[in-house]
């Protein structure tokens, strides 16, 4: 399984897990599964932060490739809504609106990202080992830092061309 196939299947399994939790009530199961949802969407977004955006930038575009990040940002700020709602009112709205942004995303990324880096990167996804990239991202702490954190850390470190590093390379550049 290639790595685009690799995080499509990501993709099915997340949208599984938020039908999953949109049938619970407050309680042990509706945490796990929104620790299940977390933790998955946390990997996936650092490996195609890392590993998968520098190729849009190069393929298709940065413009592609940063609106995909401030996707990401979203998603983040989208799961902390729904972690504050765990136990309390409004979850059903922050779940909906998490999912709405997921699927607006995924789709994007299906539908005109994925394909166009099979025509113009096959080579270099073929590198790409999708078991691989997980264990590189799950040993780095803190995947879950916005741009600007990454970049206070790197300006901290007097890391060069740190201004006009996208987040995926102010994490690589710090070690991540």
């Amino acid at each position: 399984m290639d790595v685009l196939d690799h995080l499509t299947e990501e993709h099915r399994k997340v949208e599984d897990l938020i039908g999953r939790i949109k049938e619970t009530g407050p309680g042990d199961e509706r945490s796990r599964l929104f620790g299940e949802i977390r933790d998955a969407l946390e990997v996936h977004m650092a490996v195609e932060e890392r590993f998968l955006y520098p190729l849009v930038a190069e393929h298709i575009g940065d413009e592609q490739s940063e609106d995909a990040t401030d996707e990401h940002e979203l998603t983040r700020d989208g799961l902390d809504s729904v972690e504050q709602r765990l136990e309390e009112g409004a979850f059903e709205d922050a779940v909906e609106i998490l999912e709405q942004g997921l699927s607006h995303h995924v789709s994007e990324e299906e539908e005109s990202i994925f394909p166009a880096l099979r025509r113009q990167a096959k080579d270099q996804l073929a590198a790409l080992d999708p078991d691989e990239l997980e264990a590189k991202v799950e040993d780095v702490p803190d995947v879950d830092l916005t741009r600007d954190e990454l970049y206070e850390r790197a300006r901290a470190e007097d890391v060069p061309g740190r201004s006009s590093m996208t987040k995926a390379e102010l994490a690589a550049a710090l070690g991540g």
